[in-house]
C-alpha cells in the first residue's frame, strides 16, 4: 500500500474534503487524512496523508500557521466573510496604515478570541454552523490562541503567524473593532504549517521525513525488531524521531528517559 504525504494548494471555492477527492481516486484508497480544514472560500495550503502516514497527521495539525488575509472594514456579516449576509456598515470605516499597524500590535502574544458562529464547532453534537444556518442564536466560548506576528503588507493585507486553533475571520473581525468599526476577512490564505510552505506543493508522494524535520535514528535489525514489536531501545534521541533500518523509515519514536519509545509504525 502507498505511505507519504501530499501537499495540496487548495484552490478557493472547494471544501478541504473535496480537494482530496483526486488523491483517493489516483491511489485507489480511502486512507486519507489531512491536517487542518480550511474554509470554503479561502486557499492554501493543506498537509494530506495517505495509508500508514495518516497517523503524522496529529503532529503536524498542532504546529503553528501562517496566513495572508485582507482586512476588508467597513463591514459586517453572519459569517465574518464578505460573501456573507451583511449586519452592519460603517461608511466612514477607512483607517490610515498607522492606526491599522498600531491596532495589530495589541493582539500580540497569548489572547482570547471567540470562534465564528459558522464554523465546525460542535455543540450538544452538532456543527455551530448548521445551528446558524437555521437561524439559531449560537454562542460559542472564547479560547486561547497565541499570535506570534501580525504585520500589515501594503495597504489592507495582512500577514499572520499563529497558533493552531486561530479562526482568521474572527481575527479580522476583532482588529475592526479595535480601530472603532466594523470588518471582515477576504482572500484568506494559508502559506505554512510549522516548516511545509504553500509553495511545496505537488502531486507527488513525498515521504514524511523529507517534511518533518524530525531526527532520523538508524537501527540494526535487532532493534529495528524491537520497535516493530514495540519494545523500547536505548538509543537517545531528541523529542519525536524516525527509526530508519536498512535506509527505510520504518517507525516513529518518542525520546524519553534515556529510550526511544515507539509510537507506531510507518
Amino acid at each position: 500500500m502507498h505511505s507519504g504525504l501530499i501537499l495540496i494548494d487548495k484552490p478557493p471555492g472547494i471544501t478541504s474534503f473535496r480537494a482530496l477527492h483526486a488523491i483517493k481516486k489516483r491511489f485507489n484508497t480511502k486512507r486519507v487524512g489531512h491536517a487542518g480544514t480550511l474554509d470554503l472560500a479561502a486557499s492554501g495550503l493543506i498537509v494530506a496523508a495517505i495509508g500508514k502516514c495518516t497517523r503524522l497527521l496529529p503532529y503536524i495539525e498542532t504546529q503553528d500557521k501562517t496566513y495572508s488575509f485582507d482586512l476588508r472594514l467597513g463591514i459586517l456579516t453572519d459569517t465574518l466573510e464578505p460573501e456573507g449576509n451583511i449586519l452592519k456598515q460603517d461608511d466612514n470605516a477607512a483607517r490610515t496604515s498607522d492606526e491599522i499597524n498600531t491596532a495589530l500590535q495589541t493582539f500580540i502574544g497569548e489572547i482570547e478570541q471567540i470562534p465564528p458562529a459558522f464554523s465546525a464547532i460542535k455543540i450538544n453534537g452538532k456543527r455551530a454552523s448548521d445551528l446558524a444556518l437555521k437561524g439559531q442564536e449560537v454562542k460559542l466560548k472564547s479560547r486561547q490562541i497565541f499570535i506570534h506576528e501580525l504585520r500589515l503588507v501594503g495597504t489592507s493585507s495582512i500577514y499572520c503567524k499563529c497558533s493552531k486553533g486561530t479562526y482568521i475571520r474572527s481575527l479580522a473581525r476583532d482588529i475592526a473593532e479595535k480601530l472603532g468599526t466594523c470588518g471582515v476577512a477576504g482572500n484568506i490564505r494559508r502559506v505554512s504549517i510549522g516548516g511545509i510552505s504553500v509553495e511545496q506543493a505537488c502531486d507527488r508522494l513525498i515521504p514524511p521525513q523529507e517534511l518533518l524535520n524530525w531526527q532520523v535514528v538508524n537501527a540494526c535489525d535487532e532493534n529495528a525488531q524491537k520497535v516493530l514489536n514495540g519494545v523500547p531501545i536505548p538509543i537517545m534521541g531528541e523529542n519525536l524521531v524516525f527509526i530508519s533500518n536498512n535506509g527505510k523509515i520504518i517507525a516513529v519514536a518518542e525520546a524519553q528517559n534515556g529510550y526511544l519509545i515507539p509510537k507506531f509504525q510507518l
